[in-house]
């Protein structure tokens, strides 16, 4: 397995203190487990330790403590559920996907909950509850952008099933188009800002220069994650994975086509370094004021953490380890029944003696 190919980022990241690290360990078991995510069994808790999603949360914003890192480790908690969610049978249906994705994206509009089909109301429930959390102190501004973001990522997992189920090898711009959806770093970008209490201008975000540098960042992780994980998208039948496509492309072996992709990131480090060079330029231009210059620059550093702590967790996980058997689940692990019905329930109470949501498999650098 490829998970010893070592990419050098030159990017560094904070070091979150031990009790913080810790109490994040014990919110993703609490809050998954109250909300039902994931049955609260010795081996399942044991499994979503080994995950070591506290890692990346505390990582992302090592200052932060109580409630704010508590958003912070349900957010990392959330995307990884829902993406083992939509990678497990309810990825096979695509009408039951449908509505799913449906009723999670309206929890954060305005018109009020879809009707939440049935298997999906504990992740329905979490949704709302963290939805809630996450706009609280938030702008109506930044309420709107977060609320696109967490539609635009559920609605990738569709696309995602799409591809699966067509089981041909994607050209790279095709790829590309998609990973760059699926990669889930704007979401994580936006609960930065929530949990620093700080929030970076509209017209700096939409910067071609600051677009091009969030590119650059999913681009750099998607790269790495595709080498790290390529055996387990492999034997579940997954051929979106850069590996595969540049493989697909000729006769190189896979050893010289991972070899490539290790030139690539060189690449886009370096044009990622260039574009981050000029973000005082950027702030000159667009006229920011100390405080919105102070919040770009905190943005930049949030870009900089994910970057190496996505690629330092991928290398810990249990989820890339030498020793997980390639596209199998744990056999501890069961997934909900989520395609006996689409009776409508309720986000806020799921019915009594419904089994909670297992994931498939907790997993890609989202």
């Amino acid at each position: 397995m490829p998970i010893d190919v070592d990419f050098p980022l030159p990017f560094a990241a904070g070091r979150p203190l031990p009790q913080r690290v810790e109490r994040a360990r014990r919110r993703g078991v609490d809050w998954s487990t109250e909300r039902r995510l994931i049955r609260p069994t010795e081996a399942a808790i044991g499994y979503f330790l080994d995950m070591r999603l506290a890692d990346v949360s505390t990582g992302f914003c090592p200052e932060a403590d109580g409630p704010d890192l508590d958003v912070m480790t349900d957010i990392i908690t959330w995307t990884a559920v829902c993406d083992d969610f939509f990678d497990g049978p309810a990825g096979d249906d695509p009408g039951f996907a449908e509505a799913a994705v449906l009723a999670l994206s309206s929890l954060t509009g305005s018109d009020g909950p879809a009707a939440v089909p049935r298997g999906v109301e504990p992740l329905a429930g979490a949704t709302a509850d963290l939805w809630a959390r996450m706009r609280a102190p938030m702008s109506p501004a930044w309420q709107a952008r977060a609320a696109r973001n967490w539609r635009r990522f559920l609605r990738s997992f569709l696309a995602e099933a799409d591809a699966r189920r067509d089981r041909t090898v994607p050209d790279l711009a095709r790829y590309l188009a998609l990973r760059r959806e699926t990669m889930a770093m704007y979401v994580y970008l936006d609960a930065a800002e929530r949990t620093g209490r700080y929030e970076v201008p509209e017209r700096v975000l939409t910067d071609p220069a600051l677009l091009r540098l969030s590119t650059l960042q999913i681009d750099i992780l998607a790269h790495c994650n595709d080498v790290h994980s390529v055996e387990h998208e492999e034997a579940r039948g997954d051929t979106h994975n850069l590996v595969l496509v540049l493989e697909g492309e000729g006769s190189r072996s896979r050893g010289e086509v991972i070899e490539e992709i290790r030139d690539r990131v060189g690449r886009l480090v370096v044009r990622f370094r260039r574009e981050a060079d000029g973000i005082p330029a950027l702030c000159d231009r667009l006229s920011c004021d100390p405080a919105e210059r102070a919040a770009t620059y905190r943005h930049l550093t949030a870009l900089t953490r994910q970057l190496r702590v996505t690629y330092d967790w991928s290398l810990a996980t249990t989820r890339y380890a030498q020793h997980a058997t390639p596209g199998r689940r744990p056999e501890y692990l069961e997934a909900g029944d989520a395609r006996s019905g689409a009776s409508a329930g309720r986000a806020d109470l799921p019915p009594d003696g419904r089994p909670g949501l297992v994931p498939q498999q907790f997993g890609e650098a989202r």
